[in-house]
């Protein structure tokens, strides 16, 4: 199922991560050990926590969250009345 959500410089990369969270059931703890598996290095579910809270994921991090969850970032071109 797709979902659309606008992101801007106002998007709170916490509420969305959280949000994506509770629509697949899957908690902080599941996702480190998801992300660790996958990526093969340690991630606890506190430095998880800690990067959400802080607004400070990778790109590569919200990448892999993304796949994770089953969702897909799409970048795309604003038009040209924004």
């Amino acid at each position: 199922m797709a979902i659309n959500i606008d992101i801007d410089r106002q998007t709170d990369i916490n509420e969305l991560v959280r949000l994506l969270l509770v629509r697949k059931r899957i908690t902080i703890a599941e996702l480190a050990r998801r992300m660790s598996e996958l990526e093969g290095k340690e991630y606890s579910r506190f430095n998880v926590r800690a990067k959400i809270e802080k607004g400070s994921l990778k790109f590569s991090e919200m990448v892999l969250i993304c796949e994770i969850l089953g969702y897909k970032l799409d970048i795309k071109e604003l038009s040209s009345e924004h």
